[in-house]
């Protein structure tokens, strides 16, 4: 029974840990992407219930290409949110078309910004 007790006790702290993705280093962050989280910070500091404080900044690869993407748990856009290159040009995600499988083969989830209260 206590050998059961330590299992269940070692299961439940191993499921209930929160899984954190990694970061993605400031040295492979765009410098569009720098300019726009500085903004967004702003808007934070000026505004802490802004919008902009659900918001966050993730990347993804997909046929080799790094791609950003930014994801607010307040917009109903977040569902299906833009892809843009490290350039800063936004991929065109069209079912049936070129990029159509962007979203079954993206992989590799990593944050580059997180506000507050996302």
């Amino acid at each position: 029974m206590k050998k059961f007790t330590l299992m269940c006790f070692f299961s439940i702290l191993l499921f209930s840990c929160e899984k954190s993705l990694p970061y993605v280093p400031d040295n492979e962050i765009p410098t569009w992407l720098k300019t726009r989280i500085s903004q967004d910070d702003q808007i934070i500091k000026q505004s802490p219930n802004s919008g902009v404080a659900y918001g966050a900044w993730l990347r993804y690869k997909w046929q080799n290409e790094n791609y950003f993407e930014y994801h607010n748990i307040l917009s109903v856009s977040s569902s299906f949110p833009i892809p843009f290159s490290v350039n800063g040009d936004s991929l065109i995600v069209i079912s049936g078309g070129t990029n159509s499988d962007y979203w079954t083969k993206k992989c590799c989830k990593q944050y580059v910004w997180k506000a507050p209260n996302y």
